[in-house]
């Protein structure tokens, strides 16, 4: 029998700890290799307080040898397998510290009261934080034809966004079909297989490369007939040969056979951070997308499109403020705050194999499931040698398979086929994989709880990266590791991880030099010239060599790409279609800026490149900042440092992490944060689903019970009926307020508790609403302070009832003197306001 160590701390706590020691005992039992054995045997030992019976490791682990142990740090007694105290061994600086044991729950879930729209179309009953709620109420009350931004940190529930937008407009049309922009096929893959268990939404597909003909034909039939409600993809491939069947459902029905059933409702990115730095010229289709979203928007004006994302650095939001910006509305969700789970090691090394040993130290040693990061895929460059201090996935890979690592796999580009991708995924999730080598391609957005270390051997390219990546471990909110081991020789000629890092960052930058004979020899290759209203229209092939070049390449159709993106970020040209026909590389443009046209003009690229060279000034100072931090990590918080480097709004409340390298060598230790502010744009009122009863303004109504203990009910359904479609109430009554506007049949049914307003810098929702309040009642009145707040902005929701007792007081004057013109009325009344004389 194992002896579970004693816990300090909540039941769930227990509860976790017990069902992660479970896990763990069954990958020991599968495990087939010895290295993979004692790496999971470690994990386990340390979940159990550093000591377990060796009876019960012996009767899962016989071949259990104490010499072989000890490379993993595991000393095998008579009775016992323990942890060594390695700590005189060479190790990372804080590797120790950030390996002890922490089972308590690090990032408390907010579990904050559902909306009735929450509870009809999902099976969740419960918000996971009050971003994620603010992010779903500006959803479902965004303008149609809008554009929306949401930044919520890893781990707080992105996808429930297309999950409910594709579940409500399934019901509202049965052809309805949200499309989902994915940058990996690793996530695409994963939201297929998750959604594949959600009623309603099982019919879900992820359109990936390299799918069988066949299947991928069977797919595309599918989504043209509106069986598909979300259809996961690539940027590529909604650009290349699935556009047409995009456009075509965008297409009004009227417009198209009867069998075609497929219309296009919505279209959200996902990982949209990624549009402004992949998009550069690594993956240029990123940066199309704007004119796809604009063409299908040209058949469908009402399409909505959803930007969702867990960082945002500033340079990645003006990209996309500029580029989906739409007329219908533009708005923003910000609820990043900082991911406080993980333990930080950062330790840089001068030469490749003090990095190496290192790596290997950490791996056999680091807690499962682990995820390793490097920046190279492969020998990528044919001259790397020995002042070549990059360690690529491949390599990594190799030498762990060499080192009698089995449950492991490679994620990289070099893993190009579909199916064996697939397998990973599944693999991954299904925990018959322990450790993955991977890229940065890897685990975006895949929805893996209980992921326990994340090791980069390697430097990020950017804060934004580095912070993606660490992310990817403690979804659950537990104890995460997160370790940093790069090369940093600081000589000339010599290729480490510091040099890869702010080359990346500075050197994918198109210059004037390249841009401009590109660009003359796309516009002598043009054809059908043709205007558009006010604007000259061409089709540019890419294909279009400038003088030198005598063979088009995919490197020259890149190239050309680039450019026509910078053209288009700089406001001079619009992308308004792309083809893609067989050996048929074309783009459909329109010109914004006329003397684009003409020869010579030197003032308009003066105006491309000074965008240029702040994009790139910004992309430079990032890096910088982020290699300062991570060569001299013991000056600051490292985390704050890093999370500081991605927001464009005031940080200073945020406090240090007590878990980096910074905050161990200052002595400062974790404190519970404070409430994290959350912003929310507040769309403009729209036009009502239903004749409003109620009046305008502001109106007070006496409840029959003012205490809003007896059966709520009545109430709920009076003020359904009436119109109300969101309520503002005391936290112990949400839930059922909640239920009560589901039954009732409120379109939207949004809740919302007293506590939440104190998160609330905004205001709400601008739709019918009503607030109940009690008499004495300390979260009442911080609810009327901030009703009298948005009054005097107005910005108060229209109409709003305020549904109390006439004698609650504010500032001592009474509720029935101050905030309403006219004199309240009885609960009886509502609905009937056409016929009835306000309460004398």
């Amino acid at each position: 029998m194992l002896s579970l160590m004693t816990v300090v701390g909540s039941t769930e706590t227990q509860i976790w700890l017990k069902d992660e020691i479970a896990r763990l005992s069954v990958r020991l039992a599968q495990a087939r290799s010895a290295a993979d054995k004692y790496a999971l045997l470690r994990s386990l030992v340390r979940l159990q307080g550093g000591r377990m019976d060796r009876e019960w490791v012996h009767s899962r682990f016989p071949d259990l040898n104490p010499d072989a142990a000890t490379r993993f740090g595991l000393a095998v007694g008579l009775t016992a397998v323990r942890l060594l105290d390695e700590r005189h061994e060479p190790s990372p600086e804080g590797f120790w510290a950030a390996q002890d044991l922490d089972v308590s729950l690090r990032r408390q879930r907010e579990n904050l009261p559902p909306d009735a729209i929450l509870l009809r179309y999902t099976g969740y009953a419960d918000y996971r934080s009050e971003g994620q709620k603010a992010a779903v109420h500006s959803l479902v009350t965004m303008p149609k034809g809008a554009s929306l931004m949401v930044c919520l940190p890893t781990g707080s529930g992105k996808s429930l966004l297309f999950q409910l937008a594709a579940a409500r407009m399934r019901e509202a049309s049965r052809g309805s079909s949200v499309v989902v922009i994915t940058p990996t096929v690793s996530l695409a893959l994963d939201h297929e297989r998750t959604l594949s268990r959600m009623p309603g939404l099982e019919g879900s597909r992820a359109l990936v490369g390299g799918m069988h003909p066949v299947d991928r034909a069977n797919l595309v039939d599918a989504f043209r007939r509106g069986e598909i409600p979300l259809l996961f993809m690539s940027p590529e491939i909604a650009l290349g040969s699935v556009r047409e069947y995009l456009i075509e459902a965008a297409t009004s029905p009227a417009e198209k056979l009867e069998t075609l059933g497929a219309h296009i409702s919505a279209v959200f990115i996902d990982e949209a951070h990624i549009v402004e730095s992949w998009g550069r010229s690594f993956r240029p289709d990123f940066q199309r997308l704007p004119g796809l979203v604009q063409e299908l928007r040209s058949r469908n004006s009402d399409l909505q499109c959803v930007l969702l994302s867990a960082t945002l650095p500033p340079s990645a939001r003006e990209v996309l403020r500029s580029s989906y910006k739409s007329q219908r509305g533009w708005g923003e969700v910000d609820a990043a705050t900082p991911r406080r789970e993980f333990d930080i090691v950062v330790q840089r090394y001068r030469d490749a194999e003090a990095r190496l040993k290192a790596v290997d130290f950490v791996i056999d040693r680091a807690p499962r499931p682990l995820i390793v990061y490097t920046t190279l895929a492969g020998d990528e460059e044919d001259d790397r040698g020995l002042r070549d201090l990059r360690l690529s996935a491949s390599e990594l890979y190799a030498r762990l398979k060499s080192r009698g690592y089995d449950r492991i796999a490679l994620f990289s580009g070099e893993v190009s086929s579909t199916s064996e991708r697939s397998q990973i995924v599944r693999d991954w999730a299904d925990d018959k994989i322990d450790v993955i080598v991977a890229t940065s391609a890897f685990g975006m957005g895949v929805d893996k709880a209980n992921v326990r270390s994340v090791v980069h051997a390697c430097l990020p390219d950017s804060p934004a990266r580095y912070y993606q990546e660490i992310g990817r471990a403690a979804r659950d909110g537990r104890q995460g590791l997160a370790v940093c081991l790069f090369t940093d020789a600081d000589r000339d000629g010599v290729k480490d991880d510091v040099s890869h890092a702010r080359s990346t960052a500075t050197s994918s930058w198109i210059t004037k030099e390249v841009a401009t004979p590109r660009w003359d020899a796309m516009l002598q290759a043009s054809s059908n010239s043709r205007w558009i209203g006010d604007r000259r229209a061409l089709t540019i092939d890419l294909d279009a060599m400038r003088q030198g070049i005598t063979l088009s390449t995919d490197f020259n159709r890149r190239w050309n790409m680039s450019i026509l993106n910078l053209l288009q970020r700089a406001r001079m040209l619009d992308v308004v279609s792309c083809s893609h026909e067989p050996n048929q590389f074309k783009w459909d443009i329109e010109i914004r800026e006329p003397s684009l046209l003409a020869s010579g003009v030197d003032e308009v690229w003066d105006r491309v490149f000074s965008l240029r060279d702040n994009e790139q000034a910004v992309a430079r100072t990032e890096v910088r900042h982020f290699i300062d931090i991570v060569r001299r990590p013991q000056d600051v918080c490292v985390l704050r440092a890093v999370f500081e480097l991605l927001q464009e709004r005031y940080t200073d409340e945020i406090s240090s992490c007590g878990r980096c390298p910074g905050c161990r060598a200052r002595g400062e230790i974790f404190e519970a944060e404070p409430l994290h502010r959350y912003s929310a744009d507040i769309w403009p009122a729209g036009p009502l689903a239903m004749p409003l009863k109620l009046p305008p303004g502001l109106t007070l109504i006496i409840p029959e019970d003012t205490t809003f203990s007896r059966d709520l009910v009545p109430l709920i359904a009076r003020l359904s009926s009436s119109g109300v479609e969101q309520v503002v109430v005391p936290d112990d009554i949400a839930l059922d307020c909640a239920v009560g506007l589901k039954m009732s049949g409120a379109r939207l049914g949004l809740v919302v508790n007293h506590s939440s307003i104190a998160a609330n810098e905004a205001g709400l929702a601008r739709i019918p609403t009503a607030v109940l309040l009690r008499s004495r009642d300390d979260a009442s009145i911080r609810v009327l302070e901030a009703i009298t707040r948005w009054k005097d902005l107005a910005a108060l929701p229209e109409p709003l009832l305020i549904v109390t007792s006439p004698s609650i007081e504010l500032n001592g004057r009474r509720l029935d003197q101050t905030l309403s013109i006219r004199a309240p009325y009885f609960e009886d009344s509502l609905g009937h306001f056409s016929i009835l004389d306000p309460v004398a």
